[in-house]
């Protein structure tokens, strides 16, 4: 008897060898980011039944979270290991790239309705009326890059985000310029972030804690499982059921 294949929603992500990252792959990753996918409110961005001042409102809300990405990736390159040359020059290069991804991410904000130059412009505590989910958010990435061990850090954005923005964010520029009436030029940071790029960002990720995590440090493996799956939730589901309560 034939069996159906299951979809498989993080097919960009490499296969891993040690078991817990397997688990983390498998168990956690793959199911939060079929669970996104799969939400209502994803569904009604796509078919463009969720009404446009909402979908602006999320993506404003999602830029002011990202204005601070290259600030975190930068912070993350400078607390990587001294020598570790090959992972922090490549830190340093994936920060290069997200300098620029706030103002894109903002130029769709504006096509959309929304305030992109105002969250760019700043100050952060002024300039927008935030979500109270998204400053948590925001705190909760802030306190792993910042304040948690370097490898934790790595987890929690490396991981928990890079590895779920391809298949739940990267698709929606579609939508955008089908039902939202944003052109291709405004929808280009849709387009980068489901792109192999960014999908090659997760797997040097997921890489990163193959390398520093031993097969026998159970304390670190279960403390980077947490952070990757915190905020892979958040990011991935937790944003989505943010626009289901508006």
């Amino acid at each position: 008897m034939a069996t159906v294949a299951k979809e498989l929603h993080t097919h960009y992500l490499i296969d891993v060898k040690g078991d817990w990252l397997r688990h983390l792959k498998q168990d956690v990753l793959e199911p939060l980011t079929g669970k996104a996918v799969n939400h209502p409110v994803l569904k009604a961005i796509e078919s463009g039944r969720l009404p446009k001042e909402k979908f602006a409102r999320m993506m404003a809300n999602l830029c002011w979270v990202i204005t601070a990405f290259p600030e975190y990736v930068s912070a993350l390159a400078a607390r990587c290991p001294k020598n570790d040359h090959v992972i922090k020059a490549a830190l340093l290069e994936n920060a290069y790239i997200e300098r620029d991804h706030p103002f894109l991410l903002a130029q769709a904000v504006n096509a959309l309705g929304g305030p992109g130059d105002a969250i760019l412009e700043g100050p952060d505590w002024v300039s927008f009326d935030f979500d109270p989910y998204v400053h948590m958010l925001r705190m909760t990435i802030e306190g792993y890059v910042f304040h948690r061990p370097w490898i934790e850090g790595m987890a929690a954005t490396a991981v928990g985000v890079e590895t779920v923005t391809p298949a739940v964010f990267g698709g929606l520029g579609r939508a955008a310029v089908q039902h939202y009436g944003v052109s291709e030029e405004d929808a280009e940071w849709f387009r980068i972030h489901g792109g192999e790029v960014e999908m090659e960002h997760g797997n040097d990720g997921l890489r990163v804690l193959d390398k520093y995590v031993a097969a026998d440090d159970l304390n670190t493996q279960h403390a980077c499982i947490a952070a990757a799956r915190l905020v892979s939730d958040s990011v991935g589901v937790g944003v989505l059921d943010m626009v289901g309560r508006w």
